[in-house]
Parts: structure tokens; sequence; C-alpha cells
């Protein structure tokens, strides 16, 4: 509850702001979409930085970004009149990259966190996996949710959900076989086979034929499992740490999917969906021609890459100040100081190594 007040404060701040005036914001389905679609972005935020920041910490997170991410709705929307259905650029591209600027603004190098922390078991991966099941079965809903008062499109939106993100899943299962000669790994099939689901989703409600979404969704799953197999191992050379890899299965397929959104406007101006006046691209009584819509979507990726890395940098400065308790960086990626664990064993802090036997030798002291 504390969520949905903080977004429909935001919603109703923002709308003052550019309306020169307060007013209240009904309860209804379509704002009960709009901050499920705010929850997204923040969730996804999540995946960048989660393991390295305390529970207050990311109340303070959670709170700007639900406010960054209806400011910069508002913009695209508004005043660019460019429409993402699926939430390419929105949603997931925002979210993917505000969670990742953060984490570079807390100043975190890979170098900070114990190895030992970072290993994973059998167990938690097909738990994973089961996650990644579900998400692939309802993605298609997530894409159409908010077209409930128009089943023609709705349906639509399903058709080419559904072939694109089939798509992505035969295309991450043959990447990873071919990255790894043969053998699948986990982490890259749990999130390229959902990448089709992200890629299509600005261009989702288009009318076109059946092997635009396949290819798109199939660029989705090859673009996302290199992106695990290769790309976020580098990028963690660099100094740019993402605990989930949220990049690779939201950050590069968003900006892909507006982009490929950006080139349909340029298709064919006769189509109603590719149509630069149809309320699919929010220009109605705008007058645009097809390369001024294409300039605009090319701006509205831009303008959401950019308020979402300043405002991420400046939120990851902002937790890194002592107004919020903060985790020590040799207890990062463990759950242990936030949640009773009964197996006590789990710990990986207390393993007879040299680096944990001088915290072992505290937590005894401490206890007698």
């Amino acid at each position: 509850s504390s969520g949905i007040n903080a977004e429909y404060g935001a919603i109703s701040l923002v709308e003052s702001m550019f309306d020169g005036k307060f007013h209240k914001v009904a309860v209804n389905i379509d704002n009960m979409m709009l901050s499920a679609d705010i929850t997204a972005a923040v969730l996804i935020s999540f995946g960048a930085f989660y393991g390295f920041t305390s529970p207050s910490q990311i109340v303070l997170i959670t709170m700007v970004e639900i406010f960054m991410v209806v400011v910069n709705e508002h913009i695209v929307l508004k005043f660019l009149h460019v429409y993402d259905q699926g939430g390419s650029m929105l949603i997931h591209a925002f979210g993917a990259y505000f969670g990742v600027a953060t984490v570079f603004g807390m100043g975190l190098k890979k170098e900070h966190l114990p190895d030992r922390h970072r290993t994973t078991t059998y167990f938690s991966d097909m738990g994973a996996m089961l996650g990644t099941v579900v998400l692939w079965v309802y993605w298609p809903s997530f894409n159409a949710a908010s077209l409930y008062d128009d089943t023609h499109i709705q349906g639509r939106v399903i058709g080419n959900t559904y072939l694109s993100i089939m798509a992505s899943c035969v295309t991450a299962f043959a990447t990873s076989a071919l990255i790894h000669r043969g053998k699948f790994e986990m982490i890259e099939i749990q999130n390229g086979t959902l990448a089709g689901g992200v890629i299509i989703g600005t261009i989702s409600p288009f009318l076109i034929d059946p092997w635009a979404p396949v290819l798109i969704g199939a660029i989705g799953g090859v673009v996302s499992t290199f992106g695990y197999g290769l790309l976020h191992p580098y990028l963690e050379d660099c100094g740019i740490l993402d605990s989930a890899g949220v990049q690779m299965l939201h950050g590069i397929p968003g900006i892909l999917g507006g982009l490929f959104a950006a080139l349909a406007t340029l298709a064919d101006n006769t189509n109603y969906m590719f149509s630069y006046n149809t309320t699919w691209t929010n220009t109605t009584d705008v007058d645009r021609d097809r390369g001024q819509q294409f300039g605009y979507h090319l701006g509205a990726i831009l303008v959401s890459l950019g308020i979402a890395v300043v405002s991420g940098l400046i939120t990851g400065v902002l937790v890194r100040l002592p107004i919020c308790p903060t985790i020590e960086k040799e207890d990062m990626l463990i759950d242990h100081d936030f949640w009773v664990i009964h197996d006590k064993n789990h710990d990986p802090r207390l393993k007879k190594d040299k680096k944990s036997n001088i915290y072992a030798n505290q937590m005894a002291e401490a206890k007698a």
C-alpha cells in the first residue's frame, strides 16, 4: 500500500507540475495499470543493485525512482507524443539503466565483492527457472493488459508477443550452446528466453507480418544471451556492476525495441498501425510526417536513457550519505544480516578460510 500511495502521489505531483494545479488521482483500472508499469520499472532496477543495498537504501531509491519514472513517461507521452505499449523504453530500458547508474553512483567495483558470495546452487537455479517459465507464459498479458477496452488490438499485441518470445526462446538455447560448446548456461536461458517479450514491446500493437515479430524476437534472444555470456563479464571488468545483469534482458533489448518501432514509422505511412497520426504513436492532431515521427522516436529513447542515467547517478550518490544504514562490502550478496536464516551453515562468511576466520572469531567473541 505504501508503494501504491507513493506512485499515486508521484502521478499527482507530476501532473500538478505540468498543469499548474494540484488535483486528485482517481483509483481506476487505468491508473492501476500505470502503477503496475511503474512498479515493473522499479523491480527491474532492483536487479542491478540487489545484494548491494540495505532495506533503508532500497526505500529511498524506490521513492526517487517512482517520481522519475512518472516524469519520464509524462515527457515522452505528452510532449514527444511517442507511444510505448509494452514499455520497451519507458519500463525496461529506463529501469535497467537507472539501476546500473545507481550502482555506479554508489562507487562499487568488482573487487569489492567477495567471490565466495557470488556462487549459486542447483536448487537456486531451478527455482529461478520456475520464475522464468511463469514470466514466459504471462508476458503477452503484460504487454496487452492496458488494451482491455480494445480486444482487436489487444489480440494483435498478444499474437506479436507470443511469436517474438517463442523466437527468443529458440535462439537463446542455440546461442548458449554455441558459446559453451554444446552445453547450456542456466542464467543465459533464464533471461535470454524472455528477451523477445521485452524487445517487441513498443512495436507490439503495429500491424506487421508474422515474420517481423519472429525476426525481432530472434534478435532479442541472441543479443541477450551473448550479453550474459560475453558482455556482462567485460562490463564488470570495466567497473560497471549489474547484480542480475538487467542490461542484458531489459536494457539493451529495450533500446532495440524502441529502435525497431522508430524504423517502423518509416515503413508505410498509409498503413493504419504505422501511420504517424494514429493514437498508437500518440500524435493525434500533431502535424508530423514519417521522418519527423522517426526523429521523435529516437528522441524518446535518448530522453529516457538520459533521465534514467542522470537520476540514477544522483540517487547512487545520495544513498552513500550517512542518512541510511549501509552494507559493508564483505557482507554484500548474502541475506544473513536482514533475514532469519535457520541453516547457519549456509553463511559463506563462516567458512574455514583465511578471509573469513577473522569474521568468525569476531562472531564467537560477541556470543561469548
